[in-house]
């Protein structure tokens, strides 16, 4: 009788849509494009770090409970890249939590319409083997964060 293996399957990240942005901007220049076009309020917080050695630029904001979270996070620091896309990446801008299609391509083509950028594109999820462990390590970098803050308040 052949021995039954135990198989960890990971859930997929539901509800998050992912621009890929390339451009030469500093990650503050971008942040307060993006902030200015979308009428949203990124703000950095500490960076993330995937390996402790390497720390890439995170913002955050979270447009209230049942509404939008969006991150914006540098793929590159110093010379150093977190992970490469093709084509070449060097933010992320993620929306998590529902948005209907006609408002995430708004989005994308603002994004677009930024002076010094290069390219942004829609990255594919189900296509994009990297972005679930990026997705993973995004999270839980920004729970410690909210840990954080929530602990100054108390």
């Amino acid at each position: 009788m052949a021995k039954k293996k135990n198989k960890l399957v990971i859930e997929p990240f539901d509800d998050i849509r992912i621009i890929g942005i390339s451009t030469a901007m500093l990650d503050y220049q971008l942040a307060w494009n993006i902030n200015k076009l979308l009428k949203i309020d990124l703000v950095k917080y500490k960076s993330i770090s995937p390996n402790n050695e390497d720390f890439f630029s995170f913002y955050f904001y979270d447009s209230g409970e049942n509404s939008n979270a969006y991150n914006l996070v540098a793929l590159s620091s110093g010379g150093r890249e977190w992970v490469s896309f093709k084509p070449k990446t060097d933010y992320l801008f993620i929306v998590r939590n529902y948005i209907n299609d006609n408002d995430f391509q708004q989005y994308l083509n603002k994004i677009k319409s930024i002076l010094k950028v290069n390219h942004a594109y829609v990255i594919d999820l189900e296509l994009n083997n990297k972005i679930d462990i990026i997705l993973e390590d995004i999270e839980f970098h920004e729970m410690r964060i909210m840990d954080e803050i929530n602990k100054r308040f108390d």
